[in-house]
């Protein structure tokens, strides 16, 4: 900042190492430093007529000459030494160059603007703000090129509404001081800061030639207020067109635009550009950071993980090491994500974020592992007003109940949403899920009626909850009634995925044509998912006709929705036409597509156990598995719960069905679990498709004759089975 109010004053750039140690160190020492060199090298450029001009008395123009000459001898260590406050040469060169300043023409407007700036530089905009006042009093301030940026920033760093910027706008159109890069400059930054848009680009556009500062503030602008493909072709004009060489903060906005837009390619390609244009040679952690979110967000993980362990001050980037966590979440390397987060808190004396604290709860509920889950929130008590920045209480307390409720322990996601002392919407409807999720449609419904009662109002999001609760419940009349009230009592208009969770609760309940005709009743073109909800429905009441219309409607929305093959393979199989099967299979095959691995997870003695079709699983319990799974089927069969159906989508021997039938994931999972069980506990499985029938009902037979209580979590809700039945009651 001290650099900047050199060239302000001068007009002229010269004080590069100035500008290096006023930035590095962020401290007032390095800023009078950067002032000092800043402006007298500026004015010893100066030729002698306008040099002449800026003091009237000749003994004033003698003692700053001779001060810009001398202060040539202070070092940028010798000025860094003398700290924020202490003596020694940078005091006094800083303070001859103000009392010398004085004397200038102007000179009072001059020293006003750079004390506006060094406390701004300090964070205390306040005293700023006083300052400036007391200039205002004093005839000091003038609003002119030099005021009004200083200004700009002051009316940013204080929150101050749009207005003030716009009459700001409005004294620099009025005096000429739009040619000023710097005013425009300003101008732009706060607009965008605003969430404005036409403005900044009405300055922008009308300027002859912008500078990279210019530029920079444009790109960066529009990347902040989500218009990332328009900062793209900015950036690409600035390069191509203008010939302007972007600097650091330039390229690390139009990464950022890149990660809005999810574009992987286009992100490699602005990779290979910096690092030809030598912008990666030095480290810049501001720079590999904007790199490296780009590449977790557009889910390139291993890209970004080279980014990651190639910075050589991760250790204090916290923001790196969020990233990093949030990605390998949104990509579902879950895995990664914990051991991520670990390595942060023992290896580092960084806090992680609320950001990837709240992704960790998400990971521990979405894996049911509760062991984990509960470190974390002991973690969070443990921190207290000293945890994650960018958090508080409510939203804590909302995530760590979303953590129990995901991951099924009701009993603590109940009693910890008792023991909090505010409750927002979001807490409300974390209850109102886990609930139905469980099975337990009417007691979201009574907790629905408590927050009313408490006034809070339901948003759309509360909405959704009941109305999968109805679905999950078979309780179509209430959801209907919920449906009806969104507009009527709480005008909140229905979204698609409201009306898709209706034709889900007609769907599952069995009415297949009430939800065909409220498909063909939605207010807007339906989209491809309600017809693939249709669809599961029409399979799982062996409704082929309809179900062939809805998987039609579905692929001309879109031709390669894997769903709507499988879908359609199972419901030929079902109905033993095997021809049809295998034109099903060969049309996914010509397209290239493949339906998602299935996998399931185990948590056995404090560590969870991974297992995915086709893997050999940890060879050394293979045969034990086997084994498990075999003695359970005899059982089944002499019991005649067993039915080899033609469930699958090729046409084998009866032998070889029935094996086929217990070798989905889910149950491996549980012949694991039970060869290490030490018969105490409940039994937590996760699954990441929708458990089917056969598994269903072996799990249902397992709980009865072994005694275990299990858990069985897959996308849609809770299964809890327990002395031979299941709490969903047979209906998901």
């Amino acid at each position: 900042m001290g650099y900047r109010d050199g060239i302000i004053a001068g007009k002229e750039a010269s004080a590069q190492e100035g500008f290096n140690a006023g930035f590095k160190k962020a401290v007032l020492g390095g800023y009078k430093w950067g002032f000092v060199r800043g402006v007298a090298s500026a004015l010893t450029g100066l030729p002698d007529s306008p040099r002449g001009k800026l003091a009237e008395r000749i003994e004033k123009k003698d003692a700053l000459w001779k001060l810009c000459e001398t202060q040539k001898d202070l070092s940028s260590a010798g000025a860094t030494a003398s700290g924020e406050e202490g003596p020694g040469q940078l005091g006094s060169y800083y303070g001859e160059l103000n009392r010398s300043a004085a004397g200038f023409r102007g000179g009072g407007a001059f020293s006003l603007n750079s004390t506006i700036r060094s406390l701004l530089a300090s964070g205390r905009p306040q005293e700023a703000l006083a300052h400036f006042l007391d200039g205002h009093r004093r005839g000091l301030a003038r609003l002119d090129s030099f005021t009004i940026p200083p200004l700009l920033k002051l009316s940013h760093a204080l929150r101050l509404p749009l207005f003030y910027a716009e009459h700001l706008h409005a004294v620099a159109v009025k005096g000429g001081h739009l040619a000023d890069l710097f005013v425009r400059t300003g101008l732009v930054e706060l607009y965008f800061q605003g969430g404005r848009l036409t403005g900044p680009r009405n300055l922008f556009d009308e300027c002859p030639r912008g500078d990279a500062a210019l530029w920079t503030a444009m790109i960066s602008g529009l990347s902040r207020i989500g218009r990332a493909e328009e900062s793209l072709g900015r950036f690409f004009a600035m390069v191509e067109q203008e010939g302007i060489e972007p600097t650091n903060m330039t390229a690390a906005s139009v990464l950022s635009a890149c990660a809005q837009l999810k574009e992987p390619g286009l992100g490699k390609g602005l990779h290979g550009f910096l690092l030809r244009g030598g912008l990666l040679d030095e480290a810049d952690a501001i720079l590999e950071t904007a790199l490296l979110d780009m590449y977790a967000k557009c889910g390139e993980m291993i890209y970004a993980r080279r980014v990651f362990d190639k910075m050589p001050e991760r250790s204090n980037s916290g923001v790196a090491w969020n990233s990093m966590i949030t990605g390998c979440s949104e990509s579902g390397l879950y895995q990664a994500a914990l051991e991520l987060l670990r390595g942060m808190l023992s290896s580092t004396r960084l806090r992680p974020r609320w950001g990837s604290l709240s992704a960790a709860l998400g990971i521990c509920g979405a894996t049911a592992d509760l062991r984990k889950g509960k470190q974390l929130h002991g973690y969070i008590l443990k921190a207290g007003s000293n945890g994650p920045p960018h958090a508080d209480g409510l939203a804590q307390g909302n995530a760590v109940v979303h953590m129990y409720a995901k991951g099924g322990c009701l009993r603590s996601a109940t009693a910890l949403f008792g023991t909090m002392p505010r409750r927002n919407v979001a807490t409300w409807t974390a209850l109102m899920s886990v609930y139905g999720a469980h099975g337990l449609g009417r007691r979201a419904l009574e907790v629905f009626g408590e927050m009313k009662q408490s006034g809070v109002e339901p948003d759309g999001v509360a909405f959704l909850a009941l109305l999968t609760a109805c679905s999950h419940c078979g309780l179509v009349r209430e959801g209907e009634a919920l449906f009806q009230s969104m507009e009527l009592e709480h005008n909140i208009a229905p979204e698609m995925k409201h009306f898709v969770c209706m034709v889900d609760l007609y769907g599952r309940a069995g009415l297949l044509q009430e939800a065909r005709d409220f498909i063909e009743r939605m207010p807007a073109e339906p989209p491809k998912f309600a017809w693939v909800t249709l669809l599961a429905s029409c399979r799982n009441h062996k409704d082929l006709r309809l179900g062939e219309l809805a998987a039609i409607r579905a692929l001309q929305l879109d031709p390669r929705e894997v769903g709507v093959y499988l879908h359609l393979s199972r419901m030929y199989a079902d109905a033993g036409r095997w021809g049809e099967v295998a034109k099903v299979r060969t049309s996914m095959k010509e397209m290239g597509l493949s339906p998602a691995t299935a996998c399931s997870w185990v948590e056995v003695r404090g560590k969870v156990h991974r297992f995915t079709v086709g893997a050999d699983h940890m060879s050394g319990h293979s045969a034990r598995i086997r084994r498990v799974i075999k003695s359970v089927r005899q059982m089944m069969t002499k019991a005649g719960l067993l039915r080899v159906k033609a469930a699958f989508d090729h046409h084998v021997g009866e032998e070889e069905n029935a094996e086929d039938l217990c070798g989905h994931t889910e149950k491996i999972a549980l012949a694991f679990a039970l060869t290490e069980w030490g018969g105490w506990g409940v039994i937590r499985i996760g699954k990441n498709l929708r458990v089917c029938r056969d598994c269903h009902e072996m799990f249902k037979f397992v709980s009865m004759n072994s005694g275990v209580e299990i858990l069985l979590k897959d996308p849609n809700r809770y299964h809890r089975f327990g002395q031979g039945s299941c709490s969903c009651l047979d209906y998901w």
